[in-house]
C-alpha cells in the first residue's frame, strides 16, 4: 500500500507539473470560445486532457473549485451557450460530439461503438481496476490480472484481433479504456498482466503515445511502458514461450 501511494503522490506531482506547462490557459476571468475544464490529478479529469491533446480540441484547464458540478465535483466541464457537462465519459461524449476528432466526426456505427465503449469503462472498468463499488469509489484491489474473468478474457481477444478499439484507429474510446488500464500500475505496482499479453500491449501502445504523457505526466507514462513491457517479457505471456513482445509488433506495427 505505501508503495502505491508513493507512486500515485510521485504522478500527481508531475501531472501539475505538466499541466503548468502544457495548458497555460489557466484564464481568469475564462476566454470566450473554449470549453473549460475543471479538473485536478486526483480525480478522472486526466483523461479528458489525452482526448482534448490527441482529437486536437483547444481547452482551458479551471480551478478544481469551486465547481459547477451539481455535487461540487471533478471533472466538470463548461462550454459556450451555457452548457455544463459533469462525468468523465459523459464529457467526453460531449466532446466528441460537439469537436470530433481533428475536424473528423465519426459514422453512425463508429459513434454507437465508441459510446458504448466510453460507457462500459465508467460503468465496469472502473471496478475491475480498483475494486471500486456503487456509491464507494475506494481503492480495493485490481481484477485486471484475473484473466479467468469473463469481462477480462473478453477484452483480452477482444484487443488480440485489433490494435485499437473502434474502427482501426485510436478513438475516444480508447481515451477512456486506456486510461483506466493504465492506472492499474499507478495503483498497484505488484500487478502482474502477464497472462494478458494483448491488454498489456495495448496499454503499451497507448503509454507511448506523446498526449497521453502530455495528459498524464512523463513518470507516468514510463512506468506503464516499463510493467507493461515486463509483462510482455514474463514468459507467462505466451504460455512459457517467451517473445511477446516482437509477436505483437508483428501483428500490429
Amino acid at each position: 500500500m505505501l508503495a502505491s501511494l508513493t507512486a500515485f503522490l510521485s504522478f500527481t506531482a508531475t501531472f501539475i507539473a505538466s499541466q503548468a506547462r502544457s495548458t497555460a490557459r489557466l484564464a481568469f476571468p475564462p476566454s470566450m470560445g473554449l470549453p473549460r475544464l475543471h479538473g485536478s490529478p486526483q480525480s478522472r479529469s486526466p483523461l479528458v486532457n489525452f482526448f482534448c491533446y490527441e482529437a486536437g480540441i483547444d481547452f482551458e484547464m479551471a480551478p478544481s473549485r469551486p465547481s459547477p458540478h451539481p455535487f461540487g465535483q471533478v471533472p466538470c466541464l463548461t462550454d459556450d451557450d451555457g452548457v455544463v457537462v459533469f462525468e468523465s465519459g459523459a464529457i467526453l461524449l460531449y466532446l466528441m460530439d460537439t469537436y470530433g476528432f481533428k475536424g473528423d466526426k465519426p459514422t453512425k456505427a463508429e459513434k454507437a461503438a465508441m459510446t458504448s465503449w466510453v460507457l462500459w469503462a465508467n460503468a465496469c472498468l472502473d471496478g475491475l481496476c480498483f475494486g471500486a463499488i456503487p456509491g464507494d469509489h475506494r481503492v480495493r484491489g485490481t481484477s485486471m490480472e484475473r484473466s479467468d474473468l469473463k469481462a477480462v478474457a473478453t477484452l483480452e481477444t477482444i484487443l488480440s484481433k485489433s490494435e485499437w478499439l473502434v474502427g482501426g484507429r485510436f478513438s475516444v474510446a480508447d481515451a477512456a479504456v486506456a486510461s483506466y488500464l493504465n492506472y492499474v500500475p499507478v495503483f498497484f505496482p505488484n500487478a502482474d498482466l502477464s497472462k494478458t499479453p494483448a491488454i498489456a500491449a495495448y496499454m503499451l501502445r497507448c503509454a507511448q503515445r506523446p498526449a497521453f504523457a502530455q495528459a498524464f505526466g512523463e513518470d507516468h507514462a514510463e512506468l506503464v511502458q516499463s510493467k507493461a513491457e515486463e509483462w510482455l517479457d514474463a514468459p507467462a505471456a505466451v504460455g512459457g514461450g517467451g517473445g511477446p513482445v516482437d509477436m505483437f509488433k508483428k501483428m500490429f506495427g
